[in-house]
């Protein structure tokens, strides 16, 4: 087949896509070429992740109009699929010579699982790992899949875990990996599989800002040899860092496309500076933690000091931070204080009305004991005064956002009530009240992975919790929703009186919506910052 030279590598022409009735996707056009990144930027819900699972072939994400054109290099023996400057050149697996080869995507089903084998994706908080199994296994793993070289394998997979910061990790079953950890290893994975396109979305939405950049180098380093990457990131410097070309998308329509730096630019004009919180006068202790230890032994990694000897005392009505690394014990300290691990040593106490109760043996014995009783099971009922958002969180299935929102979670009110309060908290984390009535019959699989997780949000506000511990609540969130849940945060303190636990590496939210914060690091808190001065 001939083509020009200069003929793109992937070409979507005027790509529509509609979800129930809804279009999602309109008209969407761009060009991709071999070797230039492009990145996706918008909103939550914009229709960025629904267009890269239509790139990886995901069956449900079929175009409703529209095209999709590969040009791929293919192997006529063995079927292998490469970029198109390979064309010419001989497979690596048979011998035989690559072809160019013009793919339409969507109408030819058998050619797009043989492209579909040559396309990575990396999804938003989604760590499909072999828990069990080691950090090296898991990638190893990989290697086999796509038969790399049996005598090679060790050598790439050790290359890949160094590339993106993971070697110290290299004997750990998965399960014991942090939430930052897990997505590393998931990155090496994905590069394991050498793909001529790797579909990113938020490749470093979970990590800090100092891991975050170190990740950047592994893709930048892959893409010099050969890779093509798009990428989705609601970090404007992560698309800018990482990427040539931008298309800014908006309720699934083309906003703006060209150069990186310029589409960024005129993206943060709109979303404006987060301004921080009014001053508000804090009441008494709230969680009194003293002397806090959790070690656990692990065959792979001997004794581990997940915590440190921690010591902290949080107020009633503050916004409380906890800033640190992937893997520093911030998540650790949170699920001991939500009653799901129990301490080795030290005490946790929080106060319900007049009681002290003690919680950092919760997880051991079952049991909540108020301090000083000399019989357990006074103050049972305090457990459903603290509620967790977790990093790897989850909606109820098959349930629309209105179950999950009230039956799944227990609330027993009248329902034209829980209706409203539904509305009432959906519009206090950034949906307008169109998009809140509009999303209450949708289940899960309908909404972006940024929706999903403000929904998840709206389960811990719906609860009306004593103290809520959100760990990493704007993961995977825009900068202009982040304003809407940085306000949502302040409300609920106002408004329902809740205390606030935020487990972040996002320095510029935490600053924004906390009254302090305590930095962690292997498990010690190494300062507590004053923020704003009650």
């Amino acid at each position: 087949m001939e083509m020009g030279e200069n003929e793109p590598f992937v070409k979507i022409h005027d790509i529509c896509m509609e979800f129930e009735g809804k279009e999602v996707l309109k008209n969407v056009s761009v060009d991709i070429r071999e070797g230039e990144p492009l990145g996706l930027l918008g909103r939550s819900g914009s229709g960025k992740s629904v267009l890269l699972h239509m790139l990886r072939g995901t069956e449900e994400y079929a175009p409703t109009s529209g095209e999709i054109i590969f040009r791929v290099a293919m192997c006529p023996s063995c079927e292998r699929v490469e970029a198109p400057s390979k064309a010419g050149e001989t497979c690596s697996r048979c011998g035989a010579k690559l072809e160019l080869k013009e793919v339409n995507y969507w109408k030819d089903e058998e050619a797009r699982k043989k492209v579909k084998r040559a396309v990575a994706i990396m999804l938003q908080r989604t760590f499909g790992l072999y828990g069990d199994d080691t950090v090296m296994y898991n990638v190893l793993q990989a290697l086999e899949s796509r038969k790399y070289p049996a005598d090679k394998r060790f050598r790439r997979a050790y290359g890949l875990l160094k590339a993106v910061k993971m070697i110290h990790r290299i004997t750990f079953p998965a399960s014991d990996l942090s939430g930052g950890e897990k997505q590393r290893v998931v990155l090496a994975r994905q590069l394991a599989l050498d793909p001529m396109l790797l579909l990113a979305d938020e490749p470093t939405g979970t990590l800090d800002f100092e891991t975050a950049k170190l990740v950047h180098k592994a893709l930048i380093e892959s893409m010099k040899a050969g890779m093509t990457m798009i990428v989705t990131s609601h970090w404007p410097y992560v698309i800018e860092e990482l990427t040539e070309k931008t298309l800014w998308l908006d309720h699934g329509e083309v906003v703006k496309y060209g150069d990186s730096k310029t589409v960024v630019d005129e993206f943060k004009k709109q979303v404006g500076e987060m301004e921080r919180g009014e001053l508000v006068k804090l009441g008494e202790p709230k969680i009194k933690i003293d002397h806090c230890k959790k070690y656990y032994y692990s065959v792979w990694r001997g004794m581990v000091k997940a915590i440190d000897d921690v010591s902290l005392t949080i107020y009633e009505n503050e916004i409380f931070g906890l800033l640190g690394k992937s893997g520093s014990g911030k998540t650790s300290l949170a699920r001991i204080i939500t009653q799901i691990d129990a301490l080795t040593d030290g005490s946790i106490k929080i106060r319900a009305g007049e009681r002290w109760i003690e919680v950092g043996r919760v997880a051991e014995t079952g049991v909540w004991i108020a301090w000083g009783a000399t019989t357990p099971g006074v103050g049972e009922q305090a457990a459903t005064h603290v509620t967790m958002l977790h990093q790897e969180y989850s909606l109820y299935p098959e349930k629309t956002i209105l179950e999950n929102l009230t039956s799944c979670i227990g609330l027993k009110v009248p329902e034209e009530l829980a209706r409203m309060k539904v509305l009432f908290i959906l519009q206090g984390i950034g949906f307008s009240e169109e998009e809140a009535v509009e999303i209450l019959p949708k289940d899960h699989t309908q909404l972006s992975a940024g929706e999903r997780q403000r929904i998840v949000l709206a389960q811990v506000l719906m609860k009306e919790p004593a103290i809520a511990i959100l760990d990493e609540p704007t993961g995977t969130m825009d900068p202009i929703t982040k304003k809407f849940v940085a306000e949502a945060i302040r409300a609920a303190r106002e408004n329902l009186g809740i205390t606030f636990l935020i487990v972040s590496h996002d320095l510029d939210f935490v600053e924004m919506v906390c009254d302090r914060v305590a930095h962690m690091k292997d498990g010690k808190i190494t300062k507590v910052e004053e923020l704003r001065a009650a």
